[in-house]
């Protein structure tokens, strides 16, 4: 595990109540903390990747690390040939993830980014509602509080809120309703000189098929207010959130729950690639997220 912050213990959480797995090593720019996860989850602490991958041999890495933390970790285990999972977003710039995705062209090793609202277990069954009812309104939106950590609060090190936070429903968006390009965005100014992200976001696009979609986000509320996904279909409004599904058709109402943990499951899927050596059994590759963060980078850019 390269990180150790709040989602590298929980998939930490994940791992170590898998039977096949061993912990072996963690990485942390702070080695007290490196050896505190040590203690805790088993292991070594090592003091950066390549050391990891010299002294812990690891068949898979986790990254969860800050987003302007890429680059030079992903190259090590790309040169070394070993599989990674990294968690979004899957860089602050859109310069590093296009570098990062050329070296995996050049030398693939299995992938898989977190989006993990791919793996909820309710979208198998909102795929096979779009398949027979054509897509034609997308709204997503991240309507939250501002997160504590301070690398969040600049746009250097965490990017701003649609490419940290609100690239989960614009992610998903992709996968299900097609690419998209941006029409226009706005955003409103950034909370201080201390803390630049903006307010406020709002973005315009376009999908394949002609549908519009606006993705909005916020973080002046004192808690996550409203993180959804809706999909407006001819006959039915889908509305996803992180616990269940909606099938609205303005008759009718329907909600399908989220039964599933989809952390554990993305985990599972990629440990089945790496076993098999079959980059399809991940819920998002890392090619894939690329599309997400270019989308997410060009609503950002045009802010």
């Amino acid at each position: 595990m390269i990180g150790t912050g709040d989602f590298a213990r929980r998939h930490l959480q994940v791992l170590s109540r898998e039977s096949e797995v061993e912990i072996v090593g963690h990485v942390s720019g702070r080695p007290e903390r490196a050896q505190g996860a040590a203690k805790q989850w088993g292991g070594r602490a090592y003091a950066d990747a390549m050391d990891l991958v010299r002294g812990g041999s690891p068949d898979a890495v986790w990254i969860s690390i800050t987003p302007s933390a890429h680059g030079a970790i992903e190259t090590a285990l790309i040169d070394a040939g070993v599989p990674f999972f990294v968690e979004k977003p899957i860089a602050v710039d859109l310069t590093t993830a296009e570098s990062i995705a050329a070296q995996l062209e050049r030398k693939p090793v299995i992938t898989a980014v977190g989006y993990h609202w791919r793996a909820m277990d309710t979208i198998p069954e909102v795929r096979s509602v779009l398949a027979q009812h054509p897509v034609r309104l997308v709204q997503g939106a991240w309507l939250d509080t501002l997160p504590p950590s301070r690398w969040w609060h600049r746009r250097a090190t965490g990017g701003g809120q649609i490419i940290e936070q609100a690239t989960h429903p614009i992610d998903l968006a992709r996968s299900l309703a097609g690419e998209a390009k941006v029409v226009g965005t706005t955003e409103s100014d950034a909370r201080s000189e201390e803390i630049d992200v903006a307010r406020a976001t709002a973005a315009l696009v376009r999908f394949e098929n002609g549908a519009p979609g606006v993705f909005t986000a916020t973080n002046v509320l004192d808690g996550p207010a409203a993180v959804y996904l809706q999909i407006t279909c001819d006959g039915v409004l889908i509305t996803i959130l992180r616990h269940y599904v909606t099938y609205d058709t303005g008759k009718a109402k329907r909600d399908t729950p989220v039964r599933n943990d989809p952390i554990v499951d993305e985990n599972r899927a990629f440990l089945a690639a790496v076993r098999s050596h079959d980059q399809t059994k991940v819920f998002c590759t890392y090619p894939d997220a690329l599309k997400s963060h270019r989308l997410c980078c060009s609503i950002a850019a045009s802010a």
